[in-house]
């Protein structure tokens, strides 16, 4: 059969030998946001056999449903596997897909180059892109990814962590549009902005699995706090809130390292040893911070070698070291296990920053995951996620009771949450 299988019949007829299927769905134009845009044609193959094309709405070929596509290909397969599955499900939503992981998106502009000049801010660019060209990139997408077939899925990974960040990913920041067009330099404004919402979008596949959220020329994980340019976003309930997680790093590690601390501020706790006194002056509070800090990402000092906290710190530290040099392999928390060779120049204190990030990510996501199903049937929605916070539009017909629940279920695990709320992004002030 020819490549390109462009009819109910000739789907009906094909057959493809083996349990598990490859999928890569190729957008109408696959610079615009998942949620705005919707699929052109489903590259599709088994590792038995060819690849094919299905289109789905493409100007040289017949129009297949994408509803029939999926049922055909869920009916014949029990894996199916594809390379970025959290924008995967904002069409072929299905408890069968298994992300490959695989850290570089197909360079759909570097192929296309001429269409995407001429076309690139077009909603339907793909279509104008011959389906040979598509075909021949997706081909060459498939040998990249083919040997990488994981032996194991890890569930967190695979189902947690896409669909936790596509959750809030769809729920959109809602925008003053002239604070915005003031304060932000984007590309096209079309591939991510729709209405009064513009859409942020979460790459997960980093190292230390700590997600960045930088799109379209905007970076929404570090968005200015003293510019004023985060009062271009306002709720589309009536209030925002946001959970901050106090000294969060610290209190990682301490669970890590297994040193118990209270609900009181830590650089308080770890001030009294450093001082050898019970009450801290402002400018001791303030030298507790900055010691601690310093200490954690760049290794115990000599002074403080002996104070309990840190000297349990530098026994877990050397444990870290020493088993990932003798297995040449670090095991991050939640089970992603990196080669010594990913690493560039380790150390132990970078191991150990490695190992807090995938702390971080894995405490969060699991989380926000009881969050985001606790307000699934709410008004009130996560729609922003910065490593240690998180922003929560508030519908007041929600009820004061989930402010607080959702407090207790960030601080499950004895973590210590600060609330902070605000008319817009800009005006948050703690409670």
């Amino acid at each position: 059969m020819y490549y390109i299988v462009e009819t109910e019949e000739q789907l009906n007829r094909l057959h493809c030998s083996g349990n598990s299927c490859y999928i890569s769905i190729v957008n109408m134009n696959n610079e615009y946001h998942p949620a705005l845009t919707s699929p052109c044609v489903i590259y599709f193959r088994t590792f038995e056999s060819k690849g094919y094309i299905f289109p789905i709405n493409h100007s040289e070929a017949f129009k297949l449903s994408f509803a029939k596509v999926k049922e055909w290909i869920e009916s014949k397969y029990e894996k199916i596997y594809t390379r970025d599955k959290k924008k995967c499900l904002y069409h072929f939503d299905s408890d069968k897909l298994i992300d490959l992981n695989y850290d570089t998106e197909l360079d759909y502009t570097t192929i296309w180059s001429r269409t995407f000049t001429k076309h690139g801010s077009l909603p339907f660019c793909t279509s104008l892109v011959p389906i040979p060209k598509i075909y021949e990139q997706e081909e060459n997408g498939f040998e990249e990814v083919k040997g990488k077939i994981p032996k194991q899925v890890n569930e967190f990974y695979n189902t947690t962590f896409p669909t936790v960040f596509k959750a809030i990913e769809e729920q959109g920041l809602k925008v003053h549009p002239d604070y915005f067009d003031k304060y932000f330099k984007y590309h096209e404004k079309e591939w991510f902005y729709h209405g009064d919402t513009v859409y942020t979008k979460y790459n997960l596949y980093n190292l230390t699995t700590r997600p960045t959220n930088s799109f379209n020329g905007v970076n929404f994980a570090a968005l200015n706090k003293n510019d004023g340019s985060r009062t271009a976003f306002i709720p589309k309930n009536d209030m925002f809130f946001e959970y901050d997680y106090d000294a969060y790093h610290v209190r990682i590690l301490a669970k890590l390292i297994d040193f118990p601390l209270d609900r009181d501020s830590v650089h308080t706790q770890l001030g009294r040893m450093y001082f050898a006194k019970d009450t801290l002056t402002e400018e001791e509070y303030n030298q507790s911070k900055e010691l601690t800090f310093k200490q954690l990402y760049g290794g115990v000092f000599d002074k403080y070698k002996d104070i309990p906290f840190f000297k349990a710190m530098n026994e877990y530290v050397d444990k870290l070291w020493e088993l990932f040099n003798a297995t040449g392999k670090l095991e991050l928390i939640g089970g992603k296990i990196l080669d010594k060779t990913e690493i560039q120049n380790p150390t132990p204190n970078k191991i150990l920053n490695y190992i807090i990030q995938s702390a971080e990510t894995y405490n969060n996501v699991v989380s926000v995951k009881k969050v985001i199903e606790y307000l699934e049937n709410k008004q009130s929605k996560v729609i922003l996620y910065t490593y240690d916070s998180f922003l929560v539009d508030y519908s007041l017909a929600d009820g004061k009771e989930v402010l607080e629940k959702i407090k207790q279920l960030f601080e499950v695990n004895g973590y210590v949450i600060k609330v902070a709320y605000g008319s817009n992004y800009n005006s948050l002030k703690y409670i």
